[in-house]
């Protein structure tokens, strides 16, 4: 449980192969009354069923509706819609999204929202006042060895992603939390342990298959719609449903993957690794290094520092700055080689709490780095006032970037992130997220995220006076609050504004599907 909860808690770099649900039948049992009847009386979810996707909707009277609310990662994204819809493949994915665009025109004060993992708490693949389009049960995985590229569906998890291709002895540039879902993690970007060779995930992406809001199925690569395809690769949800991701696949190896837990009174060590493997070279590139700091009321040091080293080739004799932290004693280490598939299916724990995350990207500087540390203890102690201190759990990340992750991008056909421009330094991605036990009510949601946001303003604050700040914000951690998209510079804005005026004239992905970071809504 503990190397789960380190290595899963907040990694999601930012979603089971089944929902499990029970599929409600054409006929829908109306809860008070008990008659059966081919209507529910909620005008876009009958459209459905008279589309012929009635034994694809789980109403709120279904048995197995609850179970799906329940699939979602965080309490605070467990919402209600009038119901769910499930399709299993691209042909109903197009019925039901022009089918709900088309109900009265879209009249009425209802949404609609889509689903590929669950795992982001920020209300962007949930509603209430509406339908969620959950692609859970579109979750296969193939792979070609003629070719090399691995056929992925939006709705697998990562974990299931990686036991199917290892089969078959490929894996891909992927999350690292097994539980994470394919879809938001492409089109946010997609950070990975092999991101130092390949870029982020959405850069081995060759080919999207978009299903668009007039229900035209298109690709989306190098050659047709390029464009479409460019504004992918971290444009997120503002053009289309993609329905299928196929990927540039790298030959499956085990990892040589070491997690080890330090006492806080080696915080300083902790900072000066991070720093040194920042600033490593391209030809260090098969190696990652994920640093956190944890507070838990639960563990015997209240604050604690995790390490996750991993050498993608599998090599565990490599020269790293992480040598320095191998010298120290370890409260808890466990080294092992092991595939992909083993690492994704070890990091996943439970979900359930409420949970407020937020990110920065700051230039390489130990001094940042030691007042997120000073600002995370203060936060302690801050929320010990207001929350019972056995029910909330800090994690603060700090993930190395190269400047080079610019110049792999371009190699790759570019993308929207932004870093050729932006991050023309070394940096560090920063990303600091609370769970909460729901038993502490709204009031506790409400005092952390507004002590988090105070905090973030603060890191920015010192990373701008030490000339340390960067504008990028990684979408797929970041807070609703946030404006990643508008941290991609004003190239990448306008190319995400100009395609989805072109395939999505309508604004069906900016006004109709209104969850997550939209470009409509960036200055």
């Amino acid at each position: 449980m503990l190397r789960a909860y380190i290595a899963a808690a907040i990694l999601s770099g930012g979603a089971s192969a089944s929902s499990g649900v029970f599929i409600s039948s054409l006929s829908y049992t109306n809860g008070s009354s008990g008659v059966n009847t081919t209507t529910s009386g909620i005008l876009p979810c009958d459209a459905l069923i008279e589309a012929g996707l009635g034994d694809r909707l789980l109403f709120a009277t279904d048995p197995g509706y609850e179970p799906e609310v329940e699939s979602w990662y965080s309490e605070n994204s467990r919402q209600r819609p009038y119901c769910f819809v499930l399709p299993r493949n691209r042909e109903e994915v197009a019925t039901t999204l022009t089918t709900l665009v088309g109900v009265d025109n879209g009249a009425g004060d209802w949404h609609i929202a889509v689903r590929s993992g669950g795992h982001s708490s920020i209300g962007s693949n949930n509603i209430d006042n509406g339908v969620t389009i959950d692609l859970s049960l579109m979750n296969s995985s193939s792979y070609d060895p003629q070719t090399n590229i691995a056929c992925i569906e939006p709705g697998g998890r990562w974990r299931d992603v990686y036991a199917d291709l290892d089969k078959q002895g490929a894996v891909v540039t992927g999350g690292r939390d097994g539980d994470v879902g394919v879809g938001g993690f492409l089109i946010g970007g997609g950070n990975s342990f092999f991101s130092g060779r390949m870029g982020f995930g959405c850069d081995s992406v060759v080919n999207f298959e978009v299903v668009l809001a007039n229900g035209t199925i298109v690709n989306a690569n190098s050659t047709s719609n390029a464009d479409l395809w460019k504004a992918l690769k971290g444009g997120t949800s503002n053009f289309g449903i993609v329905t299928r991701y196929d990927m540039e696949a790298l030959p499956a190896r085990d990892l040589y993957y070491d997690l080890r837990y330090l006492s806080y009174n080696y915080s300083e060590a902790a900072i000066e690794a991070v720093a040194e493997f920042a600033d490593q070279d391209q030809s260090l590139h098969d190696n990652a290094l994920v640093t956190f700091f944890t507070y838990n009321a639960s563990m015997s040091s209240e604050i604690s520092i995790g390490e996750i080293y991993v050498n993608t080739q599998g090599h565990s004799n490599v020269t790293t700055s992480f040598d320095k932290v191998k010298n120290l004693p370890a409260m808890l280490n466990v080294s092992v080689s092991q595939s992909m598939a083993k690492a994704a299916a070890g990091s996943q724990v439970p979900g359930g709490t409420r949970d407020i995350g937020t990110t920065l990207t700051f230039y390489n500087d130990p001094r940042i780095l030691r007042r997120c540390n000073e600002l995370h203890e203060q936060f302690i102690e801050t929320l010990k006032h207001s929350i019972d201190p056995t029910k909330f759990v800090t994690m603060v990340f700090f993930q190395p970037i190269p400047s080079y992750m610019g110049k792999v991008a371009e190699e790759r056909g570019g993308n929207m992130l932004g870093f050729k421009n932006s991050v023309q330094h070394n940096a560090i991605l920063w990303t600091f997220g609370v769970a909460i036990q729901p038993d502490q009510g709204d009031e506790a949601f409400a005092i952390a995220r507004a002590e988090l946001k105070a905090l973030t303003a603060q890191v920015k604050e010192y990373a701008r006076s030490v000339q340390g700040d960067i504008d990028f914000v990684y979408l797929n951690y970041a807070d609703a609050s946030q404006d990643p998209l508008g941290s991609y510079g004003a190239d990448n804005i306008q190319h995400i504004r100009d395609v989805a005026a072109k395939y999505d004239p309508n604004e069906v992905f900016q006004k109709r599907i209104p969850g997550g970071f939209k470009i409509s809504r960036v200055k």
